[in-house]
């Protein structure tokens, strides 16, 4: 596997696991207001992880390495905080015919160093990530053909077939300077058209950020420091001591403390993430029965696993409760394009799973590892509680392993029984069939990270039609039915939403948007 992938995989995966980002959709804000008013234009915020690069030379498609670029380059269209797209760059855009998407871009928008944003810029950037077969962003555009530029301020994208969610993914483009980097082939600075400059980036310490006067919207804050605490108690002491400003990934154990802190606003916000399990479904020559027939093939297996699941007790007694987790039914969450009202848990229910197990031949059961990552405390926790709830129809032996060695065998295929989550950053379900669900093929760029070898050729059909349906109603339809039989399938076992906790001094006005994401031109002072 290529290094891209794991970085890929941990982007995903580490801000969910640790249940440590923030969302849109606060359900429980506190605020606190002091008199300090004293004019601001600086702030601090906590990050958890470094930034793995800027555009265009990025290691790393994460959440935090996203969002520092996001503040310094401008894509063509960004998310609202229920994730539709709005205009960025492109100030508007249509369909001439079903493969061609018409962009009508900003105009008098400037780069960092000076130079005029046209449409030879956006060109040179989707040239840029498609042309280099190890870009981390090269996913993201694989249904792009050409890119044709009409006028100054007009371009033409071309896709290979119909693509309903092209929008959705130039959101996480960034728009380079084709004429900065035609003059500096060597390392060089990143130069956008964002809202903020690069200062200065000091690994494990901290990103600086400065305001871009050119910018075309006013900007109520001038000088970002992004302070990176990879500890959570020592971003928790910060928080607290007033060190930090803003921080998106306050753990749960901590809210009463942070709540109580009189500086402090605090709230508690949804993901579009759900957490779950998933299996090798390989009949034969699978990594934990070799040599033998995998039991985890059989779907009544699948579904006595899932009936021993209590869900409600692994958000009681690990999550804290309600407030800040609940059980998830499906794929998707509530806010993304293709969720299913009615799709519903499989209730916990031990007597049915055993009686699966017996009509399936395992009335004795049989061992099962389960892979977990040892880097976070609730992981462990709800790892054990599930070996405790499966054990009465299989013997779970746990193996925690360390991050990389963890996502390595995962990404090697190598796994029988693994926990992850998956954060749907387009806010699109197309993505959980086109990475998750269809069957692997590396030709078709399809099945990235299908780590179990899931096959059913009704899914296929129908991740494929949707991946270039336009019309949204008839694309809902299919997607809807296409979860449907997956779940029956039990795919995966969803598992929970994790809710998480932001916090933010109270002289700050901000709430978190869409995608995990820390807009700084969205900050103001109160």
């Amino acid at each position: 596997m290529k290094k891209i992938d794991i970085f890929k995989i941990l982007s995903i995966i580490l801000p969910i696991i640790f249940i440590c980002s923030s969302f849109t959709g606060c359900i429980n804000k506190v605020e606190n207001v002091n008199a300090d008013t004293q004019v601001r234009d600086s702030i601090i915020i906590g990050i958890g992880e470094n930034v793995y690069g800027f555009f265009p030379s990025l290691e790393s498609y994460d959440v935090t390495t996203m969002m520092i670029n996001k503040n310094i380059f401008n894509s063509l269209v960004e998310f609202d905080q229920i994730f539709r797209t709005k205009p960025k760059l492109a100030t508007s855009w249509n369909n001439p015919n079903n493969l061609t998407w018409r962009f009508y871009l900003r105009e008098n928008v400037k780069f960092h160093n000076g130079y005029n944003f046209t449409a030879e810029d956006v060109k040179y950037t989707i040239d840029l990530i498609k042309e280099n077969e190890t870009h981390v962003l090269r996913d993201l555009l694989l249904s792009v053909k050409e890119v044709k530029i009409i006028n100054k301020y007009t371009v033409d994208i071309i896709t290979e077939k119909p693509c309903p969610i092209l929008l959705n993914k130039l959101v996480d483009i960034p728009i380079a300077s084709k004429k900065y980097s035609d003059e500096n082939k060597t390392e060089k600075s990143p130069v956008g058209t964002g809202p903020y400059k690069l200062i200065e980036y000091v690994p494990d310490e901290y990103v600086k950020l400065e305001s871009f006067k050119y910018y075309w919207e006013d900007l109520k804050v001038k000088n970002v420091t992004f302070k990176i605490i990879k500890d959570n108690e020592e971003m928790k002491n910060a928080t607290v001591a007033g060190e930090v400003e803003i921080v998106t990934h306050i753990l749960p154990r901590y809210y009463d403390e942070i709540k109580n802190t009189s500086a402090l606003q605090v709230g508690r916000c949804y993901q579009p993430t759900v957490i779950f399990l998933s299996f090798d479904f390989r009949e034969y020559d699978s990594s934990g029965f070799p040599g033998e027939k995998n039991p985890l093939s059989d779907v009544r297996v699948r579904k006595a696993i899932y009936h021993s699941i209590n869900v409600s007790q692994i958000i009681n007694d690990v999550l804290n409760g309600s407030n800040f987790a609940e059980p998830a039914s499906q794929f998707v969450t509530p806010l993304i394009f293709g969720y299913n009202p009615n799709i519903e848990r499989l209730q916990y229910d031990l007597n049915k799973a055993k009686e699966l197990m017996k009509e399936a031949g395992y009335e004795d059961g049989f061992e099962l590892e389960l892979d977990c990552h040892e880097g976070a405390d609730n992981l462990k926790l709800i790892s054990k509680l599930i070996q405790s709830q499966l054990s009465g129809i299989i013997d779970v032996k746990l193996n925690f392993l360390p991050t990389e060695e963890y996502y390595m065998k995962l990404f090697s295929r190598n796994c029988s029984f693994y926990s992850i989550g998956w954060l749907a950053a387009t806010g699109d379900g197309g993505e959980i069939f086109d990475y998750m669900l269809r069957t692997v093929d590396q030709k078709a760029g399809v099945g990235t990270y299908n780590l179990g070898y899931y096959s059913n050729p009704d899914v296929d059909r129908i991740g494929e039609n949707i991946s270039h349906i336009l019309d949204p109603t008839e694309r809902l339809e299919l997607m809807q039915e296409g979860f449907r039989i997956a779940m029956e399938d039990v795919a995966w076992i969803p598992l929970y939403i994790p809710k998480c906790v932001y916090s933010v001094t109270n002289y700050i006005a901000w709430e978190p948007g869409a995608g995990m994401m820390i807009a700084v031109e969205d900050i103001d002072f109160k």
